[in-house]
């Protein structure tokens, strides 16, 4: 037999070859191959929006999610949540929007998943952005079909607070005399007034709405009184006075003005009044101040603070300029009887002058809407 000295190259490729065969092989065995599903690409539409500085944004989007299915069972896309970031998708986070997309639709070769979303960027997200000198958010979303993640992301520009941006800044709800909470007598007249400051200028709409005795002990069921369309601008402030509110039904109720155009980025207010029949008044107990201390300064995180009373149905916190001797509170608010303590909102701070010297103190309503306790008058200061 002949022996014939091969040249080592002349084996190299059907080595290779041999090798490339078993790495494919382990590779179908122990991990994902080509054929399988993964999140391709996600692509947003349109790929960038304005934002206003001054006030909140609604911003409507489209995800476009392009999934690879080339086998393999039903297809699942999700996403956990959404995400603000400052200047770029991967910049500092300023807050998290806790609303989960799916979609399940079957593999047919490559599939795209239509995912139609409207996120509300509140003012305080895009004031945060500005101040970290950046003039762009970004809203950022991953998807998973538990095989591959890809993420896409909205640019939002900041733009300035001017006239083109409509919005509403300022909600303030009170009865007819100025006060946060009211006694009627069965069938007697009662209205409500809203003053509303607006940037900008459009059609402002909203729903005067009551939620009666019956409704209020736990979840307040609001029903319509009157729906509201005026064309606003932000020149000079705007008064609403309500429909006549009911006043038939004995007990607690609510009222608000529940704005549905353009969306406010604040907690709406709600006025509180008390239908009773006419009883002779109960002695009026002593309340106990807690916090804070005589000639405190306010600040945004200074906690109001008093003694419970039992059975009470809901605290009223009045706050009176030092040199008020009138009837009507400067500004206040109403909370409910099960807490004992309360901080102002922003909107009702904005009632209080810089530099302003104030009184307050505590009222404790009973359900039938008469006060059972009150406490003495004590100073604060605006800083």
């Amino acid at each position: 037999m002949e022996h014939v000295n091969r040249d080592p190259k002349e084996t190299r490729p059907a080595v290779l070859t041999m090798a490339l065969v078993l790495v494919l092989g382990l590779a179908g065995l122990f991990g994902p191959t080509v054929s399988e599903a993964a999140v391709v690409g996600v692509t947003a539409t349109p790929g960038v929006r304005s934002v206003p500085l001054g006030r909140a944004g609604n911003v409507a989007m489209v995800w476009n999610v392009t999934r690879d299915v080339s086998t393999g069972g039903g297809a699942t896309v999700s996403s956990a949540s959404g995400s603000f970031r400052a200047g770029s998708p991967t910049g500092t986070l300023l807050a998290t929007v806790a609303r989960p997309l799916s979609q399940t639709r079957p593999p047919v070769g490559v599939t795209i998943f239509a995912f139609r979303e409207s996120v509300l960027v509140p003012s305080r997200v895009i004031y945060r952005a500005h101040k970290l000198g950046v003039d762009r958010i970004y809203f950022v979303r991953s998807f998973d079909d538990g095989v591959a993640a890809s993420t896409g992301a909205v640019a939002l520009s900041i733009t300035g607070s001017g006239a083109g941006s409509f919005g509403v800044t300022r909600l303030a709800l009170s009865f007819g005399d100025g006060s946060v909470i009211a006694v009627a007598q069965p069938d007697s007249p009662l209205q409500a007034v809203a003053q509303i400051t607006v940037s900008g200028s459009g059609l402002l709409q909203a729903v005067w709405e009551v939620a009666d005795a019956a409704g209020t002990a736990g979840t307040p069921a609001f029903r319509p009184l009157q729906t509201v369309r005026r064309y606003v601008n932000g020149r000079e402030p705007l008064r609403l006075e309500s429909p006549p509110l009911p006043t038939r039904l004995l007990g607690l109720h609510l009222v608000r003005l529940r704005i549905t155009q353009p969306a406010a980025d604040f907690e709406l207010p709600q006025l509180r009044y008390f239908v009773r029949a006419e009883s002779a008044q109960a002695p009026v107990a002593a309340l106990s101040l807690e916090a804070p201390a005589p000639d405190a300064v306010l600040q945004a995180e200074t906690e109001f603070a008093w003694r419970a009373v039992p059975e009470t149905r809901a605290y009223r916190l009045e706050i009176r300029a030092l040199d008020d001797d009138g009837g009507r509170a400067t500004t206040g608010l109403v909370v409910d009887g099960r807490r004992s303590a309360a901080s102002l909102s922003a909107v009702t701070r904005d009632h209080l002058r810089a530099g302003g010297r104030y009184r307050w103190r505590v009222l404790a309503i009973d359900d039938q809407g008469r006060v059972v306790a009150r406490s003495d008058w004590r100073e604060i200061r605006t800083p």
